[in-house]
């Protein structure tokens, strides 16, 4: 990764390790709101590339009751790249995650999975100070979090999303 000073400014926005780490640490208080044990942590690289590809974000479902194979079956287009897309983020997920491990806003738990003493609470207070696509972006990352957790396996979801651990 280049020097935070050498970065372009618009990767500077939308890629720096605390938004990152705000929209992951929402995935994961939507996650643990379905299973309180947390996120498994190879799910966290999906993340961002879900939440931050405006048109997948745009077209995810309102409600986590819609299947996600059903889903991913009728907008085939969420997948068009998504592997590429999950590599070449990668390195900002995991810079996301180093800098909350560092402010305690995520930690590792029992068999790695990610857990946050973050709440509901805590990601609404965030997402009144911020501008729409930045607020859509970690309402949805919560989204993600929750229909994940109602998905199945680690395994299922990626294979779903055409990727694996």
């Amino acid at each position: 990764m280049k020097p935070w000073a050498q970065r372009p400014v618009e990767e500077a926005n939308l890629l720096n390790p605390a938004f990152c780490c705000v929209t992951l640490t929402s995935a994961v208080v939507g996650y643990t709101d379905i299973d309180k044990a947390g996120m498994p942590y190879p799910l966290s690289f999906i993340i961002l590339p879900i939440v931050l590809h405006k048109e997948t974000r745009e077209s995810l479902p309102r409600t986590i009751r819609t299947s996600m194979a059903t889903w991913l079956q009728e907008n085939m287009s969420a997948r068009v790249l998504f592997p590429e897309r999950t590599i070449s983020l990668k390195p900002y997920t995991r810079e996301a995650i180093l800098f909350a491990l560092l402010h305690d806003w995520l930690s590792i738990g029992t068999g790695g999975k990610l857990q946050t003493t973050k709440n509901n609470a805590d990601v609404d207070r965030f997402l009144r100070r911020l501008g729409d696509e930045a607020r859509d972006c970690i309402k949805r990352g919560r989204f993600v979090g929750k229909w994940f957790a109602s998905a199945g396996s680690v395994q299922t979801v990626m294979a779903l999303w055409g990727i694996r651990p």
